[in-house]
């Protein structure tokens, strides 16, 4: 299983090249048309399939420990923030951004 900050850096990752990120779905293919997050042809995701792809099969309970954390970063759930009109691929990358840096950055006691 990967920790967190290994996790938002995938995301990272794949966010890095343009158009890897939707709207409406978890993910879709070279076309724009809907496919499981887990399938060979997913090209595009949104947060939830995102995180979902970076954390792997196994760890189906990725995406539930991320909502609060993406919660405190833009004040709503990830799914309505991410599907907002007018929300960008910059928008998104710069959210995992600044949760990198609080995982980098966390204080410990």
């Amino acid at each position: 299983m990967f920790t967190e900050l290994e996790i938002v850096e995938r995301c990272l990752l794949m966010f890095s090249k343009p158009g890897r990120w939707t709207q409406r779905t978890l993910a879709r293919d070279r076309k724009g048309k809907p496919v499981p997050v887990f399938s060979d042809e997913a090209r595009a995701f949104d947060i939830e399939g995102c995180i979902r792809r970076a954390a792997g099969k196994e760890d189906r309970s990725a995406y539930a420990r991320f909502v609060p954390l993406i919660k405190g970063q833009v004040g709503e759930h990830p799914f309505d923030w991410n599907d907002k009109s007018g929300r960008s691929q910059k928008d998104v990358v710069r959210m995992f951004e600044d949760l990198a840096d609080d995982f980098r950055f966390k204080e410990t006691p």
